[in-house]
């Protein structure tokens, strides 16, 4: 499942569904959300395609470091 647009607003679920995650896990690993109240948290799409443009690039700076010659 990928949202049809950057400005969709996902559930929880929706998430998990599209990263192929628990969707305890969407939480565990502090993707961002807009906090709504008591248990109820939706995340914006395009907020979720940064996050993990940023996760890839902190990725492949630590690949990156551990390869570097001493």
């Amino acid at each position: 499942m990928h949202p049809t647009h950057a400005e969709a607003i996902l559930t929880r679920d929706e998430v998990a569904g599209w990263l192929k995650l628990r969707p305890r896990q969407v939480e565990r690993l502090g993707i961002p959300c807009i906090d709504l109240g008591r248990k109820t948290k939706r995340y914006l799409a395009q907020d979720v395609i940064v996050w993990l443009e940023a996760k890839r690039v902190e990725r492949g700076r630590a690949v990156k470091a551990a390869f570097q010659p001493t």
